[in-house]
């Protein structure tokens, strides 16, 4: 006979009991020295909008926990081939991957307007709390700085204002739980490593070169539309016909100027960003939408932190330190994961003036006769 099931609430379910006792702050001034703040006493809010500030940025930190969930699964979906096994991506998950991230971008619109509440505060009311935040920062989101090592970004992109790792402002549970990331295939990687293995030689050998010829003739034709342009000054229709002209010399550079992986992913995608159009091709072009689209929305996350920042505090130094405003605005302008995909936007062609493919029913659906 098996055991009876537990009753499961709703409360208990959710663990409310835990997360509505977790809005109280820590009283670091009757903490004992290296004592742990967590386990500590608590004190009471000191202002009306304390528990706005901490209550927001709770809910930051549980919505970047389901992100991280996504992406991981996206990454782990797509990172199967490079798993050394001789796996494939499967054609099924290429869906799943595409409403992972679709998740992942609604989540991101959220996230952007939750500043919106946050900005119901008036700054002299945070000023009334906010000594008692400092030295404790954004910064030191653990879960902010593993999100973006999923990702892919770059440890040496990293905006540096302390000239010392950034995982030196942590604690040593949250530097073993980025260490263990940092072990881990990202997003970024997965991605080109699938990328990368797009027979595209089996459908259309020749298309790396017959793009490029096929770019040159456009780039040739903006040179002309731009000589012939009657609003430019002399110095400004030369740099336009400059401009044009070095375009595909930047395409050859692209497709073909880097390591193979990197030459075949870009040549993947810029392959399926021209035949998309194509059944076969529909989900991975609708992926690489949804990835750039994270991208986007990753960065315009950063830039609308950065103007809620400066409509509170202006451009106060921030509270663990770093420039404030100036730093913000910085991650926003500089980090990418994503970029070099981006770049494929100065490349593609309208779908009349791409190269015509050999056998296009080798990207249709095989129907029994």
């Amino acid at each position: 006979m098996s055991a009876r099931q537990p009753v499961v609430d709703y409360s208990s379910y959710l663990q409310l009991k835990k997360l509505l006792s977790a809005q109280r702050p820590p009283a670091y001034a009757e903490l004992a020295p290296g004592a742990d703040p967590t386990a500590g006493p608590v004190r009471e809010l000191a202002h009306h909008d304390e528990l706005l500030f901490i209550v927001v940025h709770q809910v930051y930190e549980l919505w970047f926990s389901l992100v991280i969930h996504e992406l991981a699964r996206v990454r782990d979906l797509l990172g199967r081939c490079g798993s050394g096994a001789g796996e494939r991506v499967s054609e099924d998950d290429i869906p799943r991957s595409v409403n992972g991230l679709r998740r992942v971008n609604e989540i991101m619109q959220v996230l952007m307007a939750q500043w919106r509440i946050m900005e119901t505060m008036n700054p002299s009311n945070f000023l009334e709390f906010r000594n008692l935040i400092t030295p404790a920062s954004g910064f030191q989101s653990i879960q902010f700085r593993q999100l973006e090592m999923l990702a892919g970004l770059p440890g040496d992109a990293r905006v540096d204002f302390e000239g010392r790792p950034y995982a030196t402002a942590l604690a040593d549970w949250e530097r073993e739980r980025l260490a263990a990331q940092s072990g881990k295939m990202s997003l970024r990687s997965a991605l080109f490593d699938w990328l990368s293995r797009t027979p595209i030689e089996q459908v259309f050998p020749a298309f790396p070169e017959q793009f490029i010829a096929a770019f040159a003739g456009y780039c040739h034709e903006q040179a002309t539309l731009q000589h012939a342009n009657p609003n430019l000054a002399p110095a400004q229709q030369a740099a336009a016909i400059a401009n044009a002209e070095a375009q595909a010399d930047a395409l050859r550079a692209w497709l073909l100027g880097g390591t193979k992986e990197r030459n075949k992913a870009h040549q993947a995608f810029l392959f399926i960003a021209s035949y998309r159009h194509l059944p076969l091709l529909r989900w991975p072009a609708a992926l690489l939408d949804t990835l750039i689209e994270f991208e986007q929305n990753f960065r315009m996350f950063r830039f609308r932190h950065a103007r809620m920042v400066e409509r509170m505090i202006g451009s106060r130094i921030g509270t663990g330190g770093s420039p404030g405003i100036a730093y913000l605005d910085s991650t926003a302008s500089k980090y990418r994961v994503f970029g070099d995909l981006l770049e494929a936007r100065n490349f593609t062609l309208a779908s009349s003036q791409v190269p015509v493919l050999p056998d296009e029913s080798l990207l249709r659906f095989k129907l029994d006769q």
